[in-house]
C-alpha cells in the first residue's frame, strides 16, 4: 500500500491544511476581540467564529482536495484505494488536531471569563455545555462530517461531471421541498423544534455519525470509476 506517499503529498501543502485555517481563525478572533473592547458596560459579546469558520473551511477543503490532488496522485501511479485511505487518514488526524485546539481554547476562554472582557469566540452556550470529552466529540464529528461532505461533492463532479451534479442537486431540492411541504401540512414544525430543544448538543451530534459514514464511503465508490 502507498498510503504514506499520499500523506507526504498532503503534508507538503502546509498552507491549505494548517496555515491558512489558523490564520483565518486567529485573525478573525483578534478583530472580534478588538471590537468587543469598545462595547460599553458589562455586556457580553458573542461571536462564535472559532467554531463556524473551521466548519466552513473543512467543507471547502474537502471540495478542493479531489480537484487539486486526485489527478496528480493517479499520475504518480498511486492506487485509487491508497489515495482514498490516505485522504481519510489525513482528514481524520487534521480534524482531531483542530478539535483539540478548539477544546483547549474554549476551556481557557471560559476560565478567564471571556479573555477578561466577557468575549465569547470559542466557548458558546449549548455547544460547550458538556464535558471536555463531549465537546471534543462534537467538534470531531462535525468537522469530519463537513470535510467529507465536501469530498463527496467533489467526487460526484469527478465521476459524473457538471450534469450529474446538477441532476443530483435538482433531486435533492425536490426531495427537500417535498419534506418541507409534508411537515408544513401536518403542522410539525413546533414538534421538530421541541425535539431539538430537548436534546443536548452531543446527543444531536451522535445522529450525524450515520450520514458522516455515508459521506466517507460513497466517495470511494465514485473515485474508483472516476476519470482523471
Amino acid at each position: 500500500m502507498n498510503i504514506q506517499s499520499v500523506l507526504k503529498m498532503y503534508f507538503r501543502d502546509k498552507w491549505a491544511w494548517f496555515l491558512i485555517p489558523n490564520l483565518i481563525l486567529f485573525s478573525v478572533f483578534l478583530l472580534n476581540f478588538i471590537i468587543s473592547l469598545f462595547i460599553p458596560g458589562d455586556e457580553e459579546f458573542y461571536s462564535g467564529g472559532g467554531f463556524s469558520y473551521i466548519i466552513v473551511y473543512m467543507l471547502v477543503l474537502g471540495i478542493l482536495v479531489v480537484t487539486q490532488t486526485f489527478p496528480y496522485a493517479i499520475g504518480m501511479s498511486i492506487r485509487r484505494t491508497d489515495y482514498f485511505l490516505g485522504t481519510v487518514v489525513m482528514a481524520v488526524v487534521t480534524n482531531i488536531l483542530y478539535a483539540i485546539l478548539l477544546v483547549i481554547l474554549s476551556a481557557i476562554e471560559n476560565a478567564t471569563n471571556g479573555w477578561g472582557d466577557q468575549f465569547h469566540y470559542f466557548h458558546l452556550p449549548y455547544l460547550n455545555d458538556g464535558t471536555l470529552l463531549e465537546q471534543f466529540t462534537i467538534y470531531i464529528i462535525l468537522f469530519i462530517n463537513f470535510f467529507f461532505l465536501g469530498f463527496l461533492i467533489s467526487s460526484l463532479v469527478r465521476r459524473f461531471g457538471g450534469k450529474g451534479v446538477l441532476i443530483a442537486a435538482i433531486s435533492l431540492i425536490l426531495i427537500s421541498s417535498a419534506i418541507v411541504l409534508i411537515v408544513t401540512y401536518y403542522g410539525a414544525w413546533m414538534d421538530i423544534f421541541l425535539w431539538f430543544a430537548s436534546h443536548t448538543a452531543i446527543e444531536i451530534a451522535y445522529w450525524l455519525i450515520l450520514p458522516t459514514l455515508l459521506y466517507i464511503c460513497l466517495p470511494y465508490l465514485l473515485l474508483r470509476r472516476a476519470t482523471v
